[in-house]
């Protein structure tokens, strides 16, 4: 598998150097708030990477929990699509194939601090209610969303529990988390690639 650029500590550095910037300074310090209120120093709870929309993006695309490759520590600090794992590489080269912009999506997830248990493994629905106080405030710092991606089961019901009143469009159909678990489930990989071909045709308007 190549690597991700966020292999490389100076890509790293200095995508870390540009996250105050305006389009991400908000939601970046909506991060270091969660992370005090979890008691984890700042950035173990990753920043929106600089390279995404932020608060200018149409589309916000939810998972679940950050993964050790996003975590700081273990991994960049960052909800990166450059991150060295599968499952940011999968998004990555999907965005590509369909020529969708970075520039006009975040992404976050339903659980943003690192969750109990098993690395890399699923939020509980405890954890997912949790946090749902911190989906509102990140949707309602991003002014210019349109429409809302759910990758995989947890997205969804965090989403659900979230009971955010705004009209957004949420791209129907139980798409999967897109790790390698997710695409291989049965229909996984045509439904993922379904949601960001529709995704990208809506951004040309």
């Amino acid at each position: 598998m190549p690597n991700g650029r966020n292999a490389a500590p100076a890509v790293v550095a200095e995508k870390m150097s540009r996250t105050r910037d305006p389009h991400v300074a908000a939601l970046n310090g909506l991060a270091d708030r969660i992370a005090d209120s979890v008691g984890l120093p700042h950035g173990h709870v990753p920043y929106v990477d600089p390279d995404q929309g932020g608060i200018e993006a149409r589309v916000l695309v939810l998972l679940d929990n950050p993964s050790t490759k996003a975590e700081a520590g273990t991994g960049s600090g960052l909800l990166s699509l450059d991150n060295n794992d599968r499952t940011a590489r999968n998004c990555r080269e999907a965005y590509a194939r369909h020529g969708v912009p970075w520039s006009q999506v975040v992404h976050w997830n339903v659980v943003p601090f690192p969750v109990e248990g098993e690395k890399n493994g699923g939020s509980t629905a405890a954890e997912r209610a949790r946090a749902v106080r911190w989906t509102r405030e990140f949707v309602s710092l991003c002014p210019n969303l349109e429409q809302v991606l759910l990758l995989g089961a947890a997205a969804r019901d965090g989403w659900a529990r979230a009971g955010i009143d705004r009209d957004l469009y949420v791209v129907p159909g139980k798409v999967p988390h897109c790790s390698a678990r997710g695409l291989n489930s049965p229909g996984g990989r045509e439904r993922f690639e379904a949601a960001i071909a529709q995704i990208a045709r809506s951004l040309t308007y």
